[in-house]
């Protein structure tokens, strides 16, 4: 794939969606509502909303059935496919913009280099060890709570599964032995989806989360991918990202909405 063009990245974006098995979802043809478990900062979470209907008739469904789970609020992602005057109408109900990411994309294979950082390494999340610290770096960097031995134990066990058939996982960067940052990467169909970069602050600005964009953008090429995909929050990893040669297609935001 030489170019990418807004149609085809905006369709993959549309079909990232993610939740774990010990997750409710509430699918309709309108939107989809995900209960995370506790362990999860954001627990409640709109995932997308595509509908033909006035953006606050829909949205009003929505929160009928998101207060039902009884939490205090629900974040909101209003993808490129949000239906027109969404944004509008989460901000009439009293939501506050959380966050806000460009949605960027790259041709695959690409020549992303990682740079030459003394003592850098990234190894995969194929162990126990591995899996432990990447939690580790993973909540001190987005929040969460620490996952249990068991947990550990079981997302190393996927990891490997998942890594040998070509399908990705998690990697964690390690500055002279020492964890720094991680990243995860799911390859489908021939999108290789890179989520989760997160550095620790004592080892921002190093070149540790470069090394872990090359990484999983070397092994999705490897194993077939033609597109990159990410979302990079625009006062952070977005500049990163196209520096390294992502092109953003436009925005998403997140909404944080009171369901009291």
């Amino acid at each position: 794939m030489s170019e990418l063009d807004l149609a085809t990245v905006a369709a993959a974006n549309d079909a990232w969606v993610w939740a774990p098995d010990d997750a409710e979802v509430v699918e309709t043809a309108e939107y989809r509502l995900v209960r995370l478990p506790e362990r999860f900062p954001d627990p409640l979470q709109v995932q997308w909303v595509r509908s033909a209907r006035p953006a606050g008739d829909v949205l009003e469904e929505i929160v009928t059935r998101a207060a039902g789970f009884g939490l205090p609020g629900a974040f909101f992602y209003a993808k490129l496919s949000a239906p027109s005057g969404f944004d509008e109408a989460l901000l009439a109900r009293g939501a506050e913009l959380a966050d806000t990411c460009d949605v960027l994309a790259m041709a695959l294979p690409a020549a992303v280099q990682a740079a030459g950082v003394p003592g850098l390494e990234v190894r995969w999340r194929t162990t126990p060890e591995v899996a432990r610290d990447a939690n580790t770096v993973g909540t001190a960097t987005f929040g969460g709570n620490r996952a249990s031995d068991e947990e550990v134990a079981r997302q190393a066990e996927a990891d490997r599964e998942s890594f040998a058939s070509g399908a990705g996982g998690a990697v964690v960067a390690y500055v002279g032995g020492e964890p720094a940052g991680v990243g995860g990467l799911t390859v489908v169909d021939g999108v290789a989806r890179v989520w989760g970069g997160g550095v620790l602050e004592a080892y921002r600005g190093q070149g540790v989360y470069r090394a872990m964009v090359a990484a999983r953008l070397a092994y999705a090429a490897e194993h077939g991918a033609t597109m990159a995909l990410t979302q990079g929050r625009v006062t952070t990893s977005s500049p990163i990202l196209q520096r390294l040669g992502f092109t953003s297609f436009g925005q998403e935001r997140c909404y944080r909405l009171p369901l009291s």
